[in-house]
């Protein structure tokens, strides 16, 4: 019996301050359920404010939606953060760390997609320090500006290879290898990035 695929949360901001552009990944996801001989279930939100983040990210977390494995974060970033809205304004930005404590911990069967520019452009431990506090499996994202259009091909390829795959520590290591292997060129121009917490247990082994 094949295994049942892993859901997807995408929570996504405003792209454009002009209202007569009215882009979104929901396409993405739509394109992707038609793309897998099984069906994605999936979740869609728009969030504009820091306090509708922090409400959906506690919703995904809770136990009764572990169905949902993969988190896809839509939003503008710079290393290190994500934005809510307007770049210009320092109250949009909400950094790792910040993500993490509207998580909470426990997440040990899941994982989360940055689609948003540069955000995994920081050094390794702060990755591995938001992990180690959401338990999350592991992170992706980029660590250069990325197209709108482009990343959006890009993500449906890379959620395709995540499908596959357990969100496991052994499973997170395939999808990297896949996507490097399966599609070389495009994570070199995107700078792709998948950094995999390491379990306990491995760390006591080396």
């Amino acid at each position: 019996m094949p295994r049942k695929p892993h859901g997807i949360f995408c929570l996504e901001a405003d792209w454009w301050s002009d209202f007569n552009r009215s882009s979104t990944v929901q396409p993405v996801l739509d394109l992707l359920a038609q793309g897998v001989r099984t069906e994605v279930p999936h979740v869609h939100r728009d969030v504009g404010a820091r306090e509708e983040l922090a409400l959906y990210l506690s919703r995904w977390a809770q136990r009764r939606n572990a169905q949902y494995g993969i988190l896809y974060l839509a939003f503008h970033g710079e290393p290190g953060r994500i934005y809510l809205g307007d770049l210009r304004r320092k109250s949009s930005a909400v950094t790792l760390d910040e993500l993490a404590e509207m998580m909470g911990d426990g997440l040990s069967d899941r994982l989360v997609h940055f689609g948003s520019c540069e955000t995994l452009r920081v050094d390794r431990r702060l990755i591995r320090r938001f992990l180690n506090r959401t338990g999350l499996v592991a992170a992706s994202g980029f660590r250069t500006p990325v197209d709108w259009l482009d990343s959006a091909v890009f993500e449906v390829l890379l959620f395709e290879v995540m499908l596959r795959y357990s969100i496991t520590a052994r499973g997170t290591r395939a999808m990297r290898e896949t996507m490097r292997k399966e599609h070389p060129a495009m994570c070199r121009r995107h700078d792709f990035r998948m950094v995999v917490r390491v379990p306990k247990k491995e760390k006591k082994e080396a």
